[in-house]
């Protein structure tokens, strides 16, 4: 791998995974992160709290970022003075880069619509390397190769991890590589040759977990599976909008109850934005889910609080767990197979510090 090295963490050379006997590179996250669309989506909720800060539609005040940043360290565990600016020091970060980093948090949580504005490349690059250490995404492409690795020990004696690139792929592959070097953010340069190499092992890998979950879907797995979820499994089809006080809120309720006003003209008068959710009752904070447990659809629940913003809810549907829904078939594979990929790689995944 050529590698150019930058005052920024990490170093695309170093160790982040150990899998048994194979190594992986934050060199190899990152290209399975650009090669899987998660750099992409990392990139995209940079861009946009970038804008909402720029335009001022999102100023958040000290205290919301002292606010922000005693929940960071409670999440990471860095309650002492002493392990927080070791944390720091371990991915090169001074602390007015975690501030900044912990602003783009509130304004990509806000729901205030941001308007799109043009943003300096470099700008936007440099935020994202920050926001990548810091909100866990390093560690969410490892759990991500952890599974492809995984497949491929699931696969058993059928599975072969492929020789490198075949000469004529090779061409291909390169044309793929090279087009995700140039969406990677400014912490090294990956020769293309060896990206093409690792995405020929990605793809086969990829094949590997897809074998395995339809392995998973047999109808007597998943049913079995529902039947122990009945309770925790209603999916809540719901809309919801984030206001900044008690008193907008009562408002917002009273234009729906009263005036029949839809939940998208209230959102729009408010310049907030309408968040449309389809999630397990299991996903969604108690409080809310008891609302949409008892409630109709159409009517408008809520006020709820929460920290310093107010929730008002519309439901849309309530549906007992079954058989015939798509996303209820997926959540029980999904936990099959994530049960059936822990077993195989117990013990034999291990991450290197400070990932």
């Amino acid at each position: 791998m050529d590698h150019t090295s930058f005052l920024m963490w990490p170093l695309l050379d170093d160790v982040a995974l150990r899998l048994a006997d194979e190594t992986v590179t934050y060199g190899e996250l990152l290209l399975i992160g650009a090669a899987t669309g998660l750099l992409e989506d990392a990139r995209t909720e940079t861009a946009r709290a970038l804008e909402a800060l720029q335009g001022r539609q999102v100023d958040p005040s000290r205290a919301d970022v002292r606010t922000e940043a005693v929940a960071f360290r409670q999440a990471n565990r860095l309650q002492s003075g002493e392990d927080f600016r070791a944390w720091l020091a371990s991915r090169q970060l001074t602390t007015a880069q975690w501030e900044s980093h912990l602003r783009r948090s509130l304004a990509g949580r806000s729901p205030v619509e941001a308007v799109a504005a043009p943003l300096a490349p470099d700008e936007l690059e440099a935020a994202l390397t920050v926001d990548l250490a810091c909100n866990g995404w390093w560690r969410k492409v490892a759990d991500e190769a952890e599974r492809y690795w995984a497949a491929g020990l699931l696969a058993g004696d059928g599975f072969a991890e492929p020789d490198p690139a075949p000469s004529g792929e090779v061409a291909t592959l390169q044309m793929t590589a090279a087009q995700l070097a140039a969406a990677l953010p400014s912490l090294g340069i990956l020769d293309t040759r060896w990206c093409a190499d690792r995405l020929c092992v990605l793809r086969s890998r990829q094949q590997a977990l897809s074998e395995a979950e339809q392995r998973y879907s047999s109808d007597d797995a998943v049913a079995a599976r529902v039947a122990d979820h009945v309770g925790d499994w209603v999916r809540f089809v719901f809309d919801e909008i984030w206001l900044p006080t008690r008193a907008a809120a009562s408002e917002a309720m009273l234009c729906s109850r009263e005036d029949g006003l839809a939940p998208g003209e209230i959102a729009s008068r408010a310049n907030r934005r309408l968040e449309h959710h389809d999630l397990r009752r299991d996903r969604v904070p108690a409080a809310a889910a008891a609302l949409l447990a008892g409630a109709m659809p159409g009517e408008a629940l809520g006020p709820l609080e929460s920290g310093d913003a107010v929730q008002v809810l519309w439901l849309c549907e309530r549906r007992l767990p079954s058989l015939d829904d798509p996303a209820i078939r997926q959540d029980a594979v999904n936990e099959l197979l994530a049960e059936a990929l822990d077993r195989v790689a117990a013990g034999r995944a291990h991450v290197v510090p400070p990932l």
